[in-house]
């Protein structure tokens, strides 16, 4: 169907060794030289006893995370010889459970160290699972034993195999619903690999990632929200804030510059983001900051790119969401929604200029421009084009060194409307107007501020100016706090944002897509099944077709990549062209242009009503469990049908949409509020409480104009996955409205389990020296205890980790890893005459994306261990 301004429709075509080992090992890391935690020598957990022992000791224990286990015959366990094999027996794991291994097809030594590795060729644990549950593995490669090849490997959950190697995960779901599965990790090829095991939980993802976080900033800058107008003047004071510029951004947000002269000496760039996070949170201390952050880096999300012809391409990806058919409902599909693509730019054949469009988005003829150029469009603020700063011409520039430029907005924008002209290919809305916003430069990366000031500028436009639906087809694992309340005021003034959910294939939260005001969108094949990359978990609203490149799902001879509009680049010339690509990226421009629809046929769509849609089932077709693909993929006229209908009267919306419990947390809420909220209807008085577990208790209490729901937990032991069932009446009738009740109780202490760990104690201002003493412990109880005799007073780092692979490294990715007083941010402790006793840390195999301090890691710290001899292995074993 061919659709124009006119409203006309027009027909168109379409062996393992043992030996005794010595440890050279190179050593990085990079450390967080704030203002050293002072502590005091005291006698015993901390408590303020100023008795001494005489003996100069530093003790602690360590803490291991929740649902934590480990492979019970790894490398570190051959060596001290206490293997248990595990691939005739299975190990038995809980679930949810995250668990840290190690395997390797070979034997060997590993390079520049003497020291050997060993062979370890199967692996076999058993578990429960329920039908809607998911397993995810990551493998890490071993640094050192490049010589032996690149490993492959085998991963087996019941009667479903898939291979796996490093750096790309793998996700594995129950077939044959709820029951006991044994999991199989099988090496085939090459040197040694550590490997993560993520059981997730039977209702959400529990967040348990075994990705490597992928976080990055600018260096000396940050994000500051001050409480008012007037305390803004403390950012010019001295302090933290000495010397710094300051930018206001809008609604309390300033960037803030640090001069590099009153910096910490650091001569890399990782060295400059340490310090960097240690300014920052000295800011937070600052009267009047509400908050301080990093200027975070977000990314395009797409993979593989390639060129090819189009439309009959198209047609997979377009029926997979059944919009042949709604087209057929539609005169004029998104007319007069406004739908904003904030990304790499658009495609001109003369970028330094700008205009002279891709033919399929403006193709010159009368009715034939679906994009409008707004005054400011571009917000990358780095010199990667003829205009430095923001200005009004979005254009991707291309690039000077003759790699391959970004056109990655312009095949999101031609997904959502690219014309229907005869001219290559027809977005999903083809009538509706295009806003491209360059937020993104020709690398496909942005930092949180050229988001936000994008953000903030759309929402300032007159209501007849700014966008209905915001596109985000980009994102990184850093929950800008600036950046979600830049969203949350567009959101306040009716704009709907859509993100791509990310491509680590593992239950990782992505930001922008995971923040609460914004539609999170996963990806599906061609077989409708759900990409191997695709990101997932409980916080995942829906999903669409992003492709997957390795898998041919409708058996049509071709890889399952989305097609759309693209660029080329010969040197300074520039021609349009065409490109199949697959990513969220791809997916999420999906249903913004299914958005586009629903909007044209109700313009008073909001995100309360889709989502309430959504939950009613009226929206997407169900492909499987909710974990992995959400609500289910989009259906194009069922979207349109739900949203001509407009039926839904007043209903009660619920936030967080289930009842949470997490280790030893036995009370949660959830608010319900009526949408819209002007109606004179009143279904919160009508509320009952209709089904309600025997072992929760649930109470209604007021809270403004709401109703709150506390629940707690009454008895733990019968505590399980289950639902409340409330009742309401609207002027529709009698409403139902369930709420899941997600339990993940139950992970006995004594049974958790992280391997033997090395506990060392570093010179801190000698850091890439040898560790002035170690010690190796093995857990008790669920926990791990150290001793240090003959301290001296000194400042020191204190962290300790396992060494599953043998190559004396610890705090590899994949490794578990624990350092004081807080992960990813070690701070050196200051220790005086006496013993420093009741020292804290938790150990853990996930490297969280933010710390406790709620900054980022500032990089992955890799530490070396001084392998014991076999005298001190026997005397510590």
């Amino acid at each position: 169907m061919e659709f124009n301004r006119e409203k006309r429709p027009v027909v168109w075509q379409e062996d393992q060794a043992s030996a005794v080992l010595s440890y050279s090992r190179r050593r990085s890391i990079v450390t967080v030289l704030a203002s050293a935690l002072v502590l005091t020598a005291c006698g015993g957990g901390g408590g303020g006893d100023s008795s001494d022992s005489g003996e100069n000791l530093v003790s602690g224990r360590i803490g291991i995370e929740a649902r934590t286990r480990i492979d019970s015959d790894t490398a570190d366990d051959i060596y001290w010889g206490t293997a248990v094999a595990n691939d005739d027996t299975p190990q038995s794991l809980p679930s949810p459970a995250i668990a840290g291994g190690y395997l390797s097809a070979s034997v060997g030594t590993y390079g520049g160290s003497g020291t050997d590795f060993y062979r370890d060729m199967e692996d076999d644990f058993r578990l429960h699972l329920s039908s809607n549950q998911v397993v995810s593995i990551a493998a890490f490669a071993v640094n050192g034993a490049s010589s032996a090849g690149t490993p492959s490997a085998l991963v087996s959950l019941g009667s479903t195999t898939t291979g796996l190697s490093p750096g790309t995960p793998v996700s594995l779901s129950p077939t044959s619903g709820d029951g006991n599965y044994d999991l199989r990790l099988q090496a085939l090829t090459g040197g040694p690999f550590r490997y993560l095991i993520s059981v997730s939980s039977p209702a959400s993802d529990s967040a348990l990632g075994v990705s490597a976080d992928d976080v990055d900033w600018v260096p000396g800058e940050a994000l500051v929200t001050m409480a008012s107008p007037m305390q803004a003047q403390s950012l010019s004071s001295g302090g933290p804030l000495a010397s710094a510029t300051r930018e206001e951004v809008g609604n309390g947000l300033w960037r803030v510059k640090r001069n590099q002269a009153t910096a910490l000496t650091a001569s890399t760039r990782e060295e400059r983001k340490a310090d960097t996070l240690a300014w920052i949170q000295s800011l937070r201390e600052v009267s009047g900051v509400v908050s301080a952050e990093p200027n975070y880096l977000y990314h395009a999300l797409t993979v593989d790119p390639t060129n090819d012809s189009l439309y009959p391409l198209q047609e997979w990806h377009y029926q997979a969401i059944n919009l042949p058919t709604a087209w057929q409902a539609l005169a004029s599909p998104g007319e007069g929604v406004r739908v904003a693509v904030l990304d790499t730019g658009v495609f001109s054949r003369t970028p330094n200029t700008g205009h002279n469009w891709h033919p399929d988005l403006d193709d010159g003829n009368e009715n034939g421009n679906n994009l409008q150029i707004l005054s400011t469009s571009d917000f990358v603020t780095t010199s990667d084009d003829s205009q430095a700063g923001e200005d009004g011409n979005p254009a991707n520039p291309g690039t000077d060194d003759g790699t391959a430029p970004s056109f990655h907005g312009t095949h999101v924008a031609g997904t959502i409307a690219a014309l229907d002209n005869d001219v290559g290919g027809v977005g999903v809305a083809p009538l509706a107007t295009l806003l491209p916003i360059r937020v993104l430069d020709n690398t496909g990366n942005g930092s949180s501020l050229e988001l936000i000031n994008a953000i903030n500028y759309l929402a300032s436009l007159s209501a007849a100016q700014r966008p209905d639906i915001i596109n985000l087809s980009l994102g990184g694992v850093a929950p800008s706090t600036a950046l979600e309340n830049a969203i949350n005021n567009a959101s306040d003034k009716g704009i709907l944002f859509v993100a791509a959910a990310g491509n680590q294939g593992t239950t990782d939260r992505v930001y922008p897509a995971a923040f609460d005001r914004v539609i999170a969108v996963g990806a599906v094949d061609a077989g409708n099944k759900r990409a191997s990359y695709s990101t997932f978990g409980n916080w995942i609203d829906l999903v669409a077709p992003g492709g997957d490149s390795t898998r041919d799902g409708n058996n049509d001879g071709q890889a399952d990549a989305v097609y759309s509009d693209w660029g080329q680049q010969t040197g300074s010339v520039f021609e349009p062209a065409y490109a199949g690509v697959t990513g969220t990226s791809m997916a999420a421009p999906h249903v913004s242009g299914v958005l586009a629809l629903m909007r044209e046929r109700d313009p008073s769509l909001s995100l309360a009503k889709f989502r309430e849609y959504l939950r009613r089932g009226e929206l997407t077709d169900v492909l499987g469990s909710q974990t992995e693909y959400g609500y289910g993929l989009i259906n194009a006229l069922k979207a349109v049908d739900a949203a001509s209908a407009d039926d839904l009267g007043t209903f009660i919306s619920a936030y967080p949409s289930a009842f949470l419990f997490d280790g030893s947390v036995t009370e949660a809420s959830v608010l319900l509020e009526e949408v819209p909220g002007d109606s004179t209807e009143n279904p919160l008085g009508s509320l009952t409480l209709d089904s309600v577990p025997s072992w929760l208790s649930v109470t209604k209490n007021p809270d403004g104009d709401a109703v709150r729901l506390d629940a707690t937990i009454i008895d733990s032991h019968a505590a399980k996955q289950s639902k409340v069932t409330l009742g309401y009446t609207n002027e529709n009738g009698p409403q139902t409205l369930e709420l899941p009740v997600n339990v993940q109780l139950g992970d006995p202490v004594q049974s958790r389990n992280a391997g033997r760990h090395y506990v060392l104690l570093y010179n801190a201002d000698d850091p890439s020296g040898d560790p002035v003493q170690q010690t190796v412990v093995t857990p008790s109880g669920g926990r791990y205890t150290f001793t240090f005799k003959d301290v001296p007073a000194g400042r020191y780092l204190l962290v300790a980790g396992t060494d599953m692979d043998n190559n004396g490294l610890i705090c590899e990715q994949g490794e578990a890893c624990a350092e004081y007083p807080t992960n990813g941010l070690p701070q050196p402790i200051s220790k005086g005459e006496g013993d420093l006793t009741g020292l804290t840390l938790t150990t853990s195999f996930r490297r969280a994306a933010l710390s406790s301090t709620g900054l980022p890691h500032s990089a992955t710290q890799v530490y070396r261990v001084r392998h014991p001899s076999a005298t001190t292995k026997e005397m510590t074993r």
